[in-house]
């Protein structure tokens, strides 16, 4: 009897430090999502409808399967979990917010479109001071400091594909992603587009970017296709109005004429016959 009554006791102590652990993630992931304004119930630990109904929100931002459970994709992509291992001949990461146009923004209410100023034209400057203009701003973006990378934008921004926002709304994502990936490294490509429309510069470049969280033991790197709405503030000075971003697929290539390759072909098998 004594040596049930020890067991009985293993068991309800392996159970409930089992369920403080849950209980502590739990508290986590709650903690994670109303960062994102997606939970506003109290930080308890507890699996609720309101908890489940937030992950689903959440994962539905995200494409993943609404399941409104915090499985591995769902954890490592809120920044808690770890890494999940690639399929066999994989060679990206997991579909988990890399760019910032992959990160799950708060919802706010829809602000006026950004105002271009009427005090310069920004078809005033040059493609070279674009080009400069957004290499700083590049080097700015790895700064751990929000504010550095904030002196570029507007007061109002089309952010991505997340609406127009103000720059209260921009430092909290970038404060948010720094914590993510503290080391960031940009380049920018050579070739870029520059076309001067509506009283701004629409400027379109490629980036090379390397991402690190070395305590989390995660690394990325690619490249995107950027555009980039500029315009001139009072004082003529150059700032970011809108942001487009496009990943570069890995292995990629243009999409050849199917027409010449038959014309191709052709030629060759009139060649051999006509030897």
């Amino acid at each position: 009897m004594a040596s049930n009554r020890v067991l009985l006791f293993l068991l309800l102590a392996v159970f409930s430090g089992g369920l403080a652990r849950a209980d502590e993630l739990t508290r986590q992931v709650q903690e994670e999502l109303r960062k994102r304004h997606l939970f506003f119930r109290d930080i308890d630990g507890r699996n609720t409808p309101d908890y489940s109904m937030a992950l689903r929100r959440y994962q539905a931002r995200q494409g993943f399967p609404q399941t409104g459970a915090a499985d591995n994709v769902t954890l490592y992509s809120l920044g808690i979990g770890e890494p999940v291992p690639p399929a066999e001949g994989a060679r990206e990461l997991p579909d988990v917010p890399i760019l910032r146009s992959d990160a799950a923004l708060p919802e706010q209410k829809p602000l006026p479109a950004p105002a271009l100023s009427k005090v310069a034209n920004v078809g005033d400057a040059t493609k070279a001071e674009v080009r400069s203009f957004i290499r700083r701003y590049l080097e700015a973006s790895q700064s751990p400091n929000p504010q550095d990378e904030l002196a570029f934008y507007a007061d109002r921004v089309d952010y991505f594909d997340h609406g127009v926002v103000d720059k209260a709304y921009i430092q909290n994502e970038l404060a948010v992603y720094d914590q993510r990936w503290p080391q960031r490294k940009y380049s920018m490509g050579d070739s870029m587009r520059v076309v001067k429309t509506r009283g701004k510069t629409v400027a379109k470049f490629r980036v090379s970017f390397q991402l690190a969280n070395p305590p989390r033991n995660r690394r990325a790197t690619g490249k995107v296709d950027d555009t980039f709405g500029i315009t001139k503030s009072g004082d003529s000075s150059l700032q970011i109005v809108s942001m487009r971003e496009a990943r570069v697929r890995r292995g990629s290539r243009p999409r050849r004429n199917p027409g010449a390759a038959v014309g191709r072909t052709v030629r060759k098998v009139f060649r051999s016959i006509f030897r």
